[in-house]
């Protein structure tokens, strides 16, 4: 039994499995013969075993952070959203014209920058508060389109939003909500129309 991790191909974007003993090397990839730096991964003391050249992670010992049903995830740009999530729709990204699936639009997803992530946390339909951490390395945004939970494995430290990013966060909840939704979401409201 081999302890193995999923790391992805920065060129081809394929799931590959490492071993943990080769963490800090670069190997081709054998897809597309792109070199990858197997780099450590968040929880590299939850064990996951390989049996039969499938790769499966021991539930009762991994704790791998999943992104809420009932809330709704951002991220924000400079001034404007750049991506939005919801459990029945997934990641959508904007492509200049409105919002457009992850997956199928992966040059429209920043690769440098720094952003702001933000949770609203839900409860019958009417938001209730924000939590907003930074993200900011390099290619961190790809994580979008590989999958729905990846970017939680991105996130830094908390922060607050920029009156850019308040105003671009709250004129896309007008056109996200009713007003009459937004008229009880009064904790939301009242930060994104206090100054920075």
């Amino acid at each position: 039994m081999s302890e193995v991790f999923q790391i992805y191909c920065p060129s081809c974007n394929s799931k590959l499995n490492a071993k943990v003993s080769l963490i800090g090397q670069t190997r081709n990839c054998p897809k597309c013969k792109t070199p990858v730096l197997i780099q450590q991964r968040f929880d590299l003391d939850a064990p996951i075993t390989e049996s039969s050249g499938i790769v499966v992670a021991n539930p009762d010992s991994v704790q791998v952070p999943q992104l809420e049903f009932h809330n709704r995830y951002f991220v924000i740009g400079l001034d404007r959203v750049i991506a939005v999530w919801e459990a029945s729709k997934g990641w959508h990204v904007n492509v200049g014209t409105g919002f457009a699936p992850a997956r199928s639009n992966i040059t429209a997803i920043p690769d440098q920058g720094v952003f702001a992530f933000v949770e609203m946390v839900m409860s019958s339909g009417i938001p209730q508060k924000l939590q907003i951490s930074r993200i900011s390395s390099r290619g961190a945004l790809t994580a979008l389109f590989r999958d729905a939970h990846a970017i939680l494995g991105k996130l830094e430290e908390s922060v607050d939003l920029t009156t850019a990013q308040k105003d671009a966060f709250l004129r896309h909840l007008r056109q996200m909500f009713m007003s009459s939704v937004l008229d009880n979401a009064s904790d939301v409201i009242a930060y994104l129309t206090a100054p920075s």
